[in-house]
């Protein structure tokens, strides 16, 4: 190395000893932890990302190591700790640390970035057994890898299992949605029997429960957009002429007011109970 070391010593090592050895890919050298990290990012990123920013010394511009590391969504924040992470794992390997904790998050940064260029370039994975080899995951049995496993890690599922959970996250597309209780206007639940401190208490399961034989109650058809609109005029005819329109079939009707009426006392017993 020349000058000063590019990004830090430790990494800077790293891609000489890579550009070193790759042609001597039984030396032993050639798959030391750090060099390991260095073939991983060859593997996501290509050859010409990693090495020619090295090559020019461009560590933060356009085309620079810490831009290319995060040009698939890797924040740059966690590029910066990534850096940081290659004088860690020094700092712990001389003191002789166990587990060493740089090694496994690193790990995990190497995973999140695979994930991330996987995610953006819309691909489905197909090299994904080939990444696997280059990772220290309880499946991978390359003997060098095994050594600095069981010298690295204390727990070998760990990475196993954040593999797992991170690529099921990123194969499936998820939109978590705010799920807001559907209360009715208070008058509809008063006329049949219910007080607001019961509906208060009722989980989201029993109130849809309610609110289903409310609306079957007062004739309205829950699927309409307007249903509340509609629920507040049968509630007013309620009110005003003391009947709600009604299905035609006494039995029918005496029969739903009923099921609401022990509903109700089911959920003030619970009430009573809880």
């Amino acid at each position: 190395m020349i000058g000063n070391p590019f990004i830090n010593e430790v990494l800077s090592k790293a891609i000489e000893n890579y550009l070193k050895y790759k042609d001597k890919p039984e030396e032993p050298i050639f798959f030391s932890f750090p060099v390991q990290v260095i073939k991983t990012l060859v593997f996501i990123y290509g050859e010409l990302d990693i090495i020619n920013p090295y090559i020019t010394h461009n560590e933060h511009n356009m085309g620079g190591f810490n831009s290319n590391l995060s040009k698939y969504g890797f924040p740059l924040e966690k590029v910066n700790h990534f850096n940081q992470l290659f004088l860690e794992f020094q700092k712990e390997l001389q003191e002789n640390q166990f587990p060493n904790l740089a090694v496994i998050q690193i790990q995990k940064y190497l995973i999140d970035m695979y994930f991330e260029k996987l995610h953006t370039m819309h691909k489905n994975g197909e090299d994904e057994e080939a990444f696997c080899s280059y990772l220290y995951l309880e499946s991978n049995q390359n003997p060098y890898i095994i050594g600095d496993r069981n010298r690295f890690i204390k727990d070998p599922s760990e990475l196993t299992k954040y593999y797992q959970s991170v690529s099921f996250e990123k194969k499936h597309e998820f939109a978590l949605e705010e799920l807001r209780r559907n209360t009715l206007i208070p008058d509809a639940y008063l006329l049949c029997g219910y007080n607001l401190a019961q509906i208060e208490s009722l989980n989201d399961v029993d109130l849809r429960n309610v609110n289903a034989q409310i609306y079957q109650f007062f004739k309205v058809d829950a699927s309409l957009p307007d249903r509340d609109e509609i629920l507040q005029k049968a509630v007013n005819y309620y009110r005003k002429y003391g009947n709600r329109i009604t299905s035609g079939n006494g039995y029918v009707d005496f029969l739903l007011f009923a099921s609401i009426f022990a509903t109700a006392i089911f959920v003030a017993v619970l009430m009573i109970f809880y």
